[in-house]
């Protein structure tokens, strides 16, 4: 997909990601509705920007191999197993079930803050080109 970068810093670049309606006919954008969007919106992402790409370049940004798996393993199953050993603990523990809930939730939560905080600059996506 080709992008717009925004800003760089770090090794990394903030790019503007542009579809076009041709876009939906290929393999890796088959499946997007970014495409469909209204024109005005366009999503901004940070990715690795090893080619060392500038400030206005338009580039070739691709996604890393298995990010889709990777990315609901750390945000969807790890948090959602974490609530489950804690209602079993805590319904080991003795407590009753509310109780157990309730400290299930707060773990959720918990595990949610620290992954916003460990993966702020975490990206999927890389430029593999300079168009």
């Amino acid at each position: 997909m080709h992008a717009r970068v925004v800003k760089t810093y770090d090794g990394k670049a903030e790019v503007e990601l542009n579809c076009s309606e041709s876009s939906k006919d290929s393999v890796h954008c088959g499946a997007c509705s970014m495409s469909s969007r209204p024109s005005g919106k366009r999503e901004t992402v940070i990715a690795d920007n090893a080619v060392g790409a500038k400030t206005g370049d338009i580039v070739i940004c691709e996604l890393k191999e298995h990010a889709e798996i990777k990315s609901a393993l750390l945000l969807l199953i790890g948090p959602l197993v974490l609530f489950m050993i804690t209602l079993g603990t805590a319904g080991a523990m003795g407590m009753e079930l509310w109780q157990s809930f309730i400290a299930g939730l707060t773990v959720l939560a918990l595990t949610y803050v620290v992954l916003q905080r460990l993966l702020k600059n975490k990206t999927y996506y890389y430029i593999e080109g300079i168009k």
